[in-house]
């Protein structure tokens, strides 16, 4: 008898179970495929999961990986450049690239170390239940016994499906997303997250571990078909000059992960026996840049409240663990996805951006004095700078806007 299973070993389950064990629960990881294993994500992360990793004790491990600190911003929109230091918001005020398939093997091995069983190329074939309670797990002729079963098994978990988990909000695909690694780009002084907008696409590119770059294509779901394949995704980035220069000697060494239908939408997370956590509970576009950090919440979740689930599985326990997770994935996902609309700039809107790329100190002034500058504006002219000021803000790595209206 197992205290949690975990069915899955990416970054989420292997977090989790690193956690789990740590507070002394008997864990087991299972995983249909050879561990670790790539997904279509995205690769880069912030203090907030830097801070996590320090605290779980692997960090110096992930930095060993090669990845660089990425310091700076640099950010292409439409042929406009800029180009700054990361503000010094907590001690690691920097940025990391690593594949997933890295950080993975990182966390398992430190799940492995607090006494974690991982069970690699085992796919679960069902729940066991007893009545409503969920009590374990079948395997082709094997199956383990729990108190917990944690479903990390990604956006199509078939832990959710088979524990009957409810869709609780759907926002449906808007992009569709393609990454492939790469060798001898030419680099910038200094490394750099680097975001590019061109034409309703949206490039990530980075140095990342094993001397190698990413460079992630997210395009309109409606451009799949013309993507898809490698001279698809290789045609496309060739055609932004700036794009076309850094690639000039460069060589692709891997395939071109690909993925259509990226849903954005969220379950119910908990029921008698079983949690979902990850993308198995939240999934949204790799876009949104928030897959790591999500997977590290609901692994701490999972952590603060599942011990006190082991010796009896109550309602109360299960809402604890849906409301913290709502509140730390689930809500944020919702409000990033309001009115959410990548389109090229129309020629008012280009002309801004070049303007306020071409002098980074007016959007810095503009987010600092919104308040003085706009509070005389008729009320939708307010609210339309105040959406310019905070985007300016969250784009430009600057400090949060002051409110318009100072009232």
């Amino acid at each position: 008898m197992y205290d949690v299973i975990v069915v899955g070993g990416g970054v989420t389950g292997a977090a989790s179970a690193a956690l789990l064990a740590r507070e002394g629960l008997r864990v087991l990881v299972c995983d249909r495929t050879r561990l670790p294993a790539p997904a279509v994500s995205t690769h880069f992360f912030g203090p907030t999961t830097l801070s996590f990793l320090d605290r779980l004790g692997v960090l110096d491990e992930v930095l060993a990986t090669g990845a660089p600190p990425l310091r700076r911003w640099h950010l292409e929109v439409e042929g406009g450049y800029y180009g700054a230091p990361m503000l010094p918001r907590s001690p690691y005020h920097y940025n990391l690239c690593v594949r997933r398939e890295t950080l993975s093997g990182v966390l398992l091995r430190a799940a492995s170390r607090h006494g974690a069983e991982i069970r690699e190329r085992s796919p679960v074939r069902s729940l066991r239940r007893d009545g409503d309670q969920v009590i374990g797990i079948e395997g082709a002729g094997w199956s383990e016994k729990a108190r917990i079963v944690v479903g990390a098994d990604g956006r199509g978990s078939p832990t959710a499906r088979q524990a009957g988990a409810a869709t609780t909000f759907d926002a449906g695909a808007m992009r569709c997303t393609f990454h492939a690694y790469w060798e001898d780009v030419v680099p910038l002084p200094s490394p750099a997250l680097e975001l590019w907008h061109d034409g309703g696409h949206v490039l990530q590119v980075g140095p990342c571990d094993g001397g190698r770059w990413v460079v992630m294509l997210s395009a309109p779901k409606g451009e799949y078909a013309a993507i898809r394949g490698d001279e698809g995704y290789e045609r496309l980035l060739r055609s932004i000059p700036a794009m076309a220069d850094r690639l000039r000697a460069a060589r692709r060494v891997s395939p071109v992960y690909a993925s259509k239908s990226l849903r954005n939408f969220h379950r119910e997370p908990a029921g008698p026996g079983w949690r979902l956590a990850g993308d198995a509970y939240c999934h949204k576009d790799p876009l949104f840049g928030a897959g790591i950090t999500d997977a590290c919440a609901a692994a701490e979740t999972l952590a603060a409240t599942v011990p006190l689930a082991v010796d009896g599985d109550t309602p109360q326990a299960r809402e604890s663990y849906a409301t913290t997770l709502d509140e730390r994935v689930g809500r944020k996902v919702r409000a990033g996805l309001a009115g959410l609309r990548i389109d090229p700039p129309e020629p008012g809107q280009l002309a801004w951006i070049r303007g306020v790329l071409a002098h980074p100190g007016l959007a810095l002034e503009m987010t600092r004095r919104c308040s003085e500058l706009f509070a005389g504006l008729p009320e939708d002219r307010r609210d339309f700078w105040q959406r310019v000021a905070d985007g300016a803000s969250e784009v430009l790595g600057l400090p949060p806007a002051a409110s318009v209206d100072p009232s």
